[in-house]
Parts: structure tokens; sequence; C-alpha cells
């Protein structure tokens, strides 16, 4: 099988939030173009000797979401070059650049910014799934570069430890004992210098470890995700109950001014328990809270509208007033008390709004005949 050269995605500089260097931007937008291009021609390699591999079948999901994922980075790529414009680039334009390289959602419709992944973390995990691939098609299996191999799997050990360590996601339940990894990486690495052939035995292990860091970075996104879904669904609980309370006052303020009032009752906020912190459950009380929100949305427009309605039949009577002026009508004793009869009803509190309405109906057809009745 031919060569095929094994890119390593660049350290990226600065911080979320900090005007990066723009020496530092030059070159990292450089290194990046370089590993853009080096993907790109291995994901091929990958993607022609899969095809001719005889499980062809098992090697589409992780060769999916690595051709996906270079897709992403390439995106923020391009984003990255469009903001640095040759090097046009203030205070201002330095910090968004970090953002795009260091904020977990850049990009709508971005797969990367949807789990919640930064650009750096996506190179990561892009060098991941692209290890995991090449040690499984058994790609340059022990070349000459067998000791930068080794060396550079247990890199990938150590990331995995220390993001344990950091404890910012729960353990994968797939993960390897990553000691154990380490152990037997260190046992290969001395009979590899003695001369022996340890292919098989180090391509499993390459395989394992590039897997065991694809997966943490996977929970590590999804415990973030998790963490900014709770927090938000806490902030629209809030929300709901504020609103509650000023659904409340509303609903009290119609049935003193309105009979008969509207019978939509105020969502009970505080049936929908606590706000739980697992994925399947916290996207249940998510969608939850969406049907309290709608029905609080009903039950606002209802009374509002129930509220207003005496304003807005006495606007009307006033305009069929107009009209009666207008014609002569106006002096006709029929007319003038059902007028009369209509703000009498309008100014009651409560208003009685069902005799109310038929008042300046009756008004609108002593005024102005409308074909079929209503106003």
């Amino acid at each position: 099988m031919t060569s095929v050269a094994h890119a390593t995605a660049p350290v990226a500089p600065g911080q979320l939030g900090q005007a990066i260097g723009v020496d530092e931007l030059r070159t990292y937008l450089g290194a990046l173009d370089d590993w853009r291009a080096a993907r790109k021609r291995e994901l091929d390699q990958i993607d022609a000797a899969a095809l001719r591999s005889d499980e062809a079948d098992s090697y589409v999901g992780d060769l999916s979401l690595a051709m996906t994922m270079w897709q992403s980075v390439s995106d923020r790529w391009t984003q990255l070059t469009k903001i640095w414009d040759s090097g046009r680039v203030g205070p201002q334009q330095r910090e968004e650049m970090s953002r795009v390289i260091w904020g977990t959602g850049t990009a709508s419709g971005n797969l990367t910014g949807s789990i919640g992944l930064s650009l750096a973390e996506a190179c990561r995990l892009s060098d991941a799934l692209t290890a995991a691939l090449r040690a499984r098609l058994s790609f340059d299996p022990m070349a000459a570069d067998v000791a930068a191999r080794i060396q550079a799997t247990r890199a990938t050990l150590e990331r995995c430890r220390d993001q344990l360590a950091g404890g910012h996601a729960a353990r994968p339940l797939s993960l390897p004992d990553l000691d154990e990894l380490t152990r037997r990486l260190d046992e290969l690495a001395a009979r590899a210098r003695r001369g022996s052939d340890v292919s098989g035995p180090f391509a499993a292990i390459e395989a394992a470890a590039a897997r065991a860091e694809r997966d943490l970075i996977m929970a590590a996104a999804a415990h973030r995700g998790l963490g900014r879904d709770y927090r938000a669904a806490l902030e629209r609980r809030r929300e709901l109950e504020a609103e509650a309370d000023q659904l409340d006052k509303l609903v009290e303020r119609t049935r003193a001014a309105v009979v008969p009032a509207p019978k939509l009752a105020v969502p009970d906020v505080s049936r929908l328990g606590k706000v739980p912190q697992t994925r399947e459950a916290l996207d249940t009380f998510r969608g939850r809270l969406d049907l309290v929100g709608t029905a609080m949305t009903q039950v606002r427009d209802t009374y509002t509208s129930a509220l207003g309605e005496p304003g807005v039949l006495l606007g009307l009577l006033r305009a069929f007033a107009s009209k009666a002026q207008a014609n002569g009508r106006a002096k006709d004793p029929l007319v003038a008390l059902v007028r009369e009869q209509a703000e009498t009803a309008l100014s009651a509190v409560p208003c009685h709004i069902l005799d109310a309405r038929n008042l300046v109906e009756n008004y609108q057809r002593l005024i102005v005949p409308v074909p079929g009745g209503g106003i």
C-alpha cells in the first residue's frame, strides 16, 4: 500500500475571548491550511482502501464522521481567512477569530458547533478518527516512522489521562484501561528497538488509543452540551414561573372587569418538578416546558382579548354614533336610547359582555343595516 503522510493538527493559539497576536494567527492559519490539504489526501486514500476491504461496511460510520469533521474544520478555516482579510485585522477582528477557534457554536448547521466542539477539539477528533482508521486498515503498519508513531500514541494516551483528570465528562463505558495500554505500548517499543516485528499488536494499541481519545472528546462535548441545556432549562423555568405570576394578575383583572370571563387555567409550573440532569430526561422536560409556554401564550392572548373587548366595543359604538350624526339618525329616540343603554353596559364594572355586545350590534343595525347581521 502506498505510504500516506500522517497529518497532525497544529496547536491552536490563544484562548477564548483573547485578541490573539497577528504573528500567531498568521502561523496558525498557514499550518491549518497545510493540515487541511494533507488530511484530505489522507482521507481520500483511506476511503479508497476501505472500499477495497472485505469489510467495507464496518468503516462507513467512522469514515463518514471523519469526512464530515474535515469539512466542518475546513468551513471554519474559510471563516477565519475571511475575518483575517490578508492580515488587515485589529483587536476586534483578532478576538472574533479566537471565538471561531475556541467557541463551540460558530456556525449554523456546523457539526462541530452542534455537538459543542471547538475548532481545536474538532481537529483533535479528526486526528483521532483518522489514526483509528489508519490502524484498522493497516496503513504503513510498521514503516520507518515507527518511533514517531509510538511517541504519538503515547502522547494520545497522555491527553486521554489529562481529560479524565479534568473531570469534564463521565468516563465512557467503552474506554479501555489507559495504564494497561501504556504498559503494553512500552513493551512493544522495547521489542521494536530490539528489531522485533510488532506491527500487529502495535496497530491494535494505536487504534485503541485513537478510539479512546475520540470517545473522550465526544463525551466532553456531550457533557458541555448537557450543562448548557440544563442551565437553559432552569432559566426557562424561571421565566415561566414569572410569567405565571403575571398571568394570575391578568386573570384576576379580567374576571373583575368582564362577565363572563374566559375559563382557561394558568398552567402550574411547579407540577413539572425539578429540572433533570440526564440527557433523555432533560430533553423530555424541555419539551414539557415548550408545551407550558404555548399554553401560557394561549391564556395570555385569550384574557387580554377579553379584558380589552369593552374598549373595542366602545370604539365601535362611537364610530357608529359618528355615522348616526352624519346621516341625521342621532336624534332618533330609539337610536339615542340604544346608544345610552350600550354606553351604560360598557361602563359597568364588571361589564356583562354579552349584553354589551348585543346592544352595540343592535345600534349598528339601526345606523347601518348589515346583511346577515353581526358587527
